[in-house]
């Protein structure tokens, strides 16, 4: 019995364990059998750089943005308008340009796929912006009732002077 103990006691340590099954590799099917890609590869790294130059160089942003209006480049212009340097109206804009595209955020298709994640950071901007309004309305509303509330410790302190 005392030497069954260290069996007994490995095994029911063991029951507890489990071997993992090794998952046979996901084929990823070709893109011609898949719906095409909207954003190809390279239009995606065109992209990209134009939208590099657009953050780094404030000069230029005017520019940048008259060309992609003038060119009616839809992809380009739903980055520029998504950057978090955009403005309340032109992330909404830029929500308006996503929800255009018919994309496929797949392993494929990473232009699809980034486009996808901008499309989720612009609704993040968003709301962050909306947040901003309200803590700022907020702001307001409070510093009216300090304000308040100081005219009346003033007039209070006021008022007992003159007693006095």
């Amino acid at each position: 019995m005392i030497r069954s103990l260290p069996i007994i006691l490995c095994l029911l340590i063991l029951q507890g364990c489990e071997l993992q099954e090794t998952k046979p590799p996901v084929e990823v099917e070709p893109i011609s059998e898949q719906k095409s890609c909207r954003i190809e590869a390279a239009n995606l790294d065109r992209l990209q750089k134009i939208e590099k130059l657009f953050l780094e160089n404030p000069e230029r942003r005017s520019r940048i943005m008259q060309n992609a209006i003038r060119d009616k480049d839809q992809t380009l212009l739903a980055l520029l308008l998504s950057t978090p340097l955009s403005s309340k109206e032109q992330l909404q804009q830029a929500k308006r340009y996503y929800a255009k595209f018919v994309l496929y955020p797949d392993k494929a298709c990473p232009g699809d796929r980034y486009f996808d994640l901008r499309d989720q950071l612009t609704s993040a901007l968003l709301w962050m912006r909306a947040e901003q309004d309200n803590l700022l309305q907020e702001n307001k509303t409070l510093q009216i009732k300090i304000d308040a509330l100081t005219q009346i410790e003033t007039d209070l302190s006021k008022d007992r002077e003159n007693q006095e």
